[in-house]
């Protein structure tokens, strides 16, 4: 017979609460960021999250949903961050990336956007539909220019916003950083410019947008 005494749940397994969820979760997102979805195992998951592989199981029910708990955790995690740090522009990308957990969570985004499955699709589907909304509803305070195909408007920021982190060791290079803080820091004022203002300071007397090449 289940027990009455509102206190019951209190005296539940801590394996079994919430917080062990959670511990798996984030243990799940730092060992697929490490090592790759595809190299990355439940036991290996089980182990940092100091649990057994069943409890992995028993919350989520298998490694594929597990992995689609943590695209949901990560996405939320980095709109949020991003709305937090929203009023501090170009120091807010600094501020982004001091967290641990956040450069742990980019790590995680990379590897998704570089996975060919239909995981790493839905990701990069998901963070265009993110922008489109920012596009329409505003974020933070801040509006956008409106175009009409705000569809196509959203994956060229998105693809924007996104290339410094798949390029990261390239961009290490060109500009003699050696941490995603450094690198991230010296880009934001740059690409917050651009987000103003555009690249253009004018154009060809005879030249109009949309114009075909010859």
């Amino acid at each position: 017979m289940r027990s009455t005494n509102p206190d019951s749940n209190s005296r539940r397994s801590p394996n079994t609460s919430p917080e062990t969820a959670e511990k798996i979760l984030s243990a799940a997102v730092a060992e697929f960021a490490r090592h790759g979805f595809t190299k990355t195992t439940v036991r290996g998951i089980a182990a940092a999250a100091e649990v057994s592989p069943g409890l992995v199981i028993h919350h989520f029910g298998s490694k594929d949903a597990l992995r689609s708990a943590c695209d949901e955790h990560v996405f939320e995690r980095i709109a949020e961050s991003k709305a937090a740090n929203a009023g501090y522009a170009t120091m807010a990308v600094q501020m982004m990336f001091d967290d641990p957990e956040m450069s742990t969570a980019v790590d995680y985004l990379v590897k998704s956007l570089l996975d060919p499955s239909e995981h790493g699709q839905r990701y990069f589907d998901h963070y265009v539909d993110l922008v489109e909304s920012y596009i329409t509803e505003g974020f933070a305070g801040y509006t956008f220019r409106q175009s009409e195909d705000s569809r196509g408007q959203a994956a060229t920021i998105a693809v924007m916003a996104l290339a410094p982190s798949l390029l990261e060791h390239r961009l290490h290079s060109v500009l003699g950083t050696d941490d995603t803080t450094a690198m991230m820091t010296r880009l934001a004022p740059h690409l917050l410019d651009l987000y103003l203002h555009g690249a253009l300071e004018s154009v060809p007397d005879n030249s109009q947008p949309g114009d075909e090449e010859p």
